[in-house]
């Protein structure tokens, strides 16, 4: 099993393997270089030596108890091994301690592999969203209560 720890800016180029590996179209490096500058409290990757196998990260909504997981990404050969449970439980272990009551997800109905995990980890379908990023981009919005801290 690999290291599970939280993100920090060096994991980058670690970053860019696992997201490429991950989606057909993935995060701008833009994006993947601020991830653990903007979000690195509850977000984490999963590697071994200097083997990334997965990340995932969390953002927490401005004035609320909501918080999103913006990405799950486990590289194809590591699937199936528990890392993506692992490193849900880590992101989400850490918005207990701050208080999240609610997370919420977007997922593609395609992805069936996903939906599975997450609903093995409490996630229910919340709706059914046409053209949530636009025309053809469909997405299932998905939700887990963390009630009361």
């Amino acid at each position: 099993m690999p290291i599970i720890r939280k993100l920090v800016p060096e994991d980058f180029n670690h970053l860019l393997t696992i997201e490429g590996e991950s989606f057909s179209q993935g995060y701008s490096k833009y994006f993947l270089k601020m991830i653990p500058i903007l979000f690195a409290n509850s977000s984490y990757i999963a590697i071994r030596g200097q083997c990334p196998q997965g990340y995932v990260a969390t953002a927490f909504r401005q004035g609320s108890c909501q918080a999103w997981i913006l990405s799950l990404a486990v590289r194809p050969k590591y699937r199936q091994m528990g890392i993506g449970v692992g490193l849900m439980t880590a992101g989400l272990g850490d918005l207990i301690a701050e208080g999240v009551r609610e997370v919420l997800l977007s997922v593609s109905p395609d992805n069936q592999g996903a939906i599975a995990l997450y609903e093995k980890l409490g996630f229910t379908v919340d709706q059914w969203v046409e053209d949530y990023f636009g025309p053809g981009e469909t997405r299932l919005l998905m939700k887990k209560s963390l009630g009361k801290i």
